[in-house]
């Protein structure tokens, strides 16, 4: 069952997910592909009038299918009801139209005809030169599966190479990225704004996708919510509001149960205290930090908030199979949940200590960092409940075969439901694999998370709303969302704009 009560707001979809989506809305349905258009156009015409006002020069390179329909369908309605003076370049020709994008060129030289400042050139070398406030990219959609051809590529480097200060906006995805993988099809269309209509595409997310399509704006269709196959949900900050919390305060601090962190070794001693302190502030009852006992006075004056539990002795810096029945008992101590690998080290006898206590632990574990290293030896209890959190080079060590982080997505799809595991797949996009079967995907940038300590402060939260919620998926999402919204601030970036239908006049 998803997490996400109202799934249609978030859905990302494949190129052909997406037209199976227009095709039985239009045929089971009902809605005409003309009432689609419409729709889709006049909420993009709306946007663009917020951000150029009126009487606004904008370009619009169209091809002929209907990403080049929508696009004749904005600048009619910029035309009419905003006065914008709108130039089209049909880049390859007016023959062979689809019947939508046909009908509206015709309806746009009708109202040239009868006065609006609406011009027909034939080539690039007729655009006039003079600053454009916007150029609207609405050559090619979803469909393009090869590299662009002629003319489309000289249209493409055109925009690139002489888009000054204009506000660049793509129609449904900048021309030249693959819907699907996010790669560049020889060239593309360096966006400023992306205008998606229905289903967000999985090509925004991957690969080059995250640096052409620009700002991703959302607007509606009437897709009944089951005509939409998905392959992800994305998550928006926002999204939180629709989740269920998964804080849980009890009559006291054990209630609810407890936190064990293992973590640190000599050296690596931060990443255990980030991990503790992020875990703390969760709002979890109760954390203890398993630590060998030479490492203890380094937390004791760090982690006054955090029990410590040492192990070994004042020699013990790191931990080895010695430690594993001390671990064991301690463990077994109250009924909690486990974040293990922050900081561990890789010596072998740290990973075979590692190995041996995820292979008895019968409760929630979250796996993190050098743990990771463990699972394919570790044989998971079947009462267990694992959440891995491997970055793409940790995915690697796992399946040497992920080249990208779009095959990264299949990764994180197949290894959650064959190992009934959840997956947080950090990255650019961070990735989410359930036991449940449903995938969700950051839709923010996740790259201000690449830094030294991010990855620890991520676990322990994930590990400190596990321990309440007892939903691992759940846990994780929050976690994310959270983690998200601490690091924008830190970094001084701009909220993000709430994922809302634009309305219509």
């Amino acid at each position: 069952m998803s997490l996400i009560q109202n799934p249609y707001l978030y859905k990302i979809c494949s190129a052909s997910q997406s037209r199976e989506g227009d095709r039985l809305t239009i045929e089971e349905f009902g809605l005409s592909g003309t009432t689609l258009m419409e729709t889709a156009g006049l909420q993009a015409a709306q946007w663009i009038s917020r951000k150029t006002g009126e009487r606004a020069k904008g370009l619009y390179l169209c091809g002929k299918g209907n990403n080049a329909g929508d696009a004749l369908v904005i600048a009619r309605y910029l035309a009419m009801h905003y006065r914008h003076h709108c130039t089209i370049l049909m880049v390859s020709g007016e023959e062979d139209l689809s019947a939508d994008a046909d009908k509206n060129l015709a309806l746009l030289k009708t109202l040239s005809k009868q006065g609006l400042e609406v011009r027909f050139i034939e080539k690039l070398t007729e655009i006039p030169d003079i600053k454009w406030d916007y150029i609207l990219d609405g050559m090619l959609g979803t469909g393009l599966a090869s590299e662009l051809r002629s003319p489309y590529d000289q249209a493409v480097n055109w925009i690139n190479s002489n888009r000054q200060e204009s506000l660049v906006c793509a129609i449904d995805i900048p021309t030249g990225l693959h819907a699907d993988h996010g790669r560049i099809m020889g060239d593309a269309v360096r966006a400023d704004v992306t205008l998606s209509f229905g289903a967000r595409k999985l090509g925004f997310y991957f690969n080059s996708g995250v640096d052409i399509t620009g700002k991703i704006v959302q607007f509606y269709l009437s897709f009944p919510t089951q005509y939409l196959e998905s392959t992800a949900t994305v998550l928006l900050p926002e999204l939180e509001w629709e989740l269920p919390s998964v804080i849980r305060r009890g009559e006291h601090k054990y209630s609810e149960g407890v936190l064990y962190i293992i973590a640190g070794s000599e050296g690596l001693t931060g990443a255990a205290m980030m991990s503790a302190k992020s875990a703390w502030k969760s709002g979890v009852g109760a954390v203890f930090l398993i630590s060998p006992k030479g490492l203890l006075p380094i937390y004791e004056s760090a982690l006054p908030e955090i029990i410590k539990m040492p192990v070994g002795n004042s020699d013990d810096t790191f931990f080895s199979t010695a430690h594993t029945e001390d671990v064991k008992e301690l463990l077994n101590q109250r009924n909690g949940s486990l974040l293990i690998g922050p900081g561990l080290g890789r010596r072998q006898e740290t990973l075979n200590f590692a190995r041996d206590i995820l292979s008895k632990f019968q409760g929630s574990a979250v796996i993190d960092a050098d743990a990771l290293l463990s699972i394919q030896q570790a044989k998971k209890p079947a009462e267990a409940s694992w959440i891995i959190t491997p970055h793409p080079g940790e995915v690697r060590q796992l399946d040497r075969e992920v080249s990208d982080d779009f095959a990264r997505l299949a990764w994180v799809q197949k290894f959650s439901s064959d190992h009934g595991i959840t997956v947080v797949s950090k990255g650019s996009p961070t990735l989410v694999g359930t036991r449940e079967g449903p995938l969700y995907l950051t839709g923010y940038d996740t790259r201000i998370f690449s830094r030294a300590g991010f990855g620890d402060v991520l676990s322990g939260k994930i590990a400190g709303f596990l321990t309440m919620s007892k939903d691992p998926g759940l846990s994780s999402i929050h976690a994310l969302l959270e983690g998200y919204r601490k690091a924008s601030d830190k970094m001084g970036n701009e909220p993000e704009v709430p994922l809302e239908p634009q309305h219509l006049l």
